[in-house]
């Protein structure tokens, strides 16, 4: 049988992980991929790789920059509240994306 204490740990690790692991944070991953995408095939692609993928450098950096930013932004205003960031940064992130999807 599961000892209380145990399951208060695992919940706690849990926690944590929901606190770090937000929308703008995958976010600002993706933007992680972009820089190191375009960084991987500007050093080792084709010519025409090499001349076209260095915008994708340029456009990652934005990308995860601004996500960060806006997280910590967030978290500061919501006083580090797992529930509100999470709240603040789906609507966020559901509103780029649906911004995106119709241009």
């Amino acid at each position: 049988m599961w000892k209380a204490k145990e399951l208060l740990g695992a919940y706690m690790t849990i926690e944590k992980l929901i606190n770090w692991i937000t929308p703008l944070i995958l976010g600002a991953l993706v933007g992680l991929y972009e820089i190191l995408h375009g960084l991987y095939y500007t050093l080792y692609g084709t010519p025409d790789q090499q001349r076209d993928y260095p915008l994708e450098i340029v456009l990652g950096l934005p990308i995860m920059i601004g996500c960060l930013g806006a997280h910590w932004l967030i978290r500061r205003l919501a006083h580090s509240n797992t529930r509100t960031i999470w709240l603040i940064e789906s609507i966020l992130v559901g509103l780029v994306i649906y911004g995106l999807y119709w241009s």
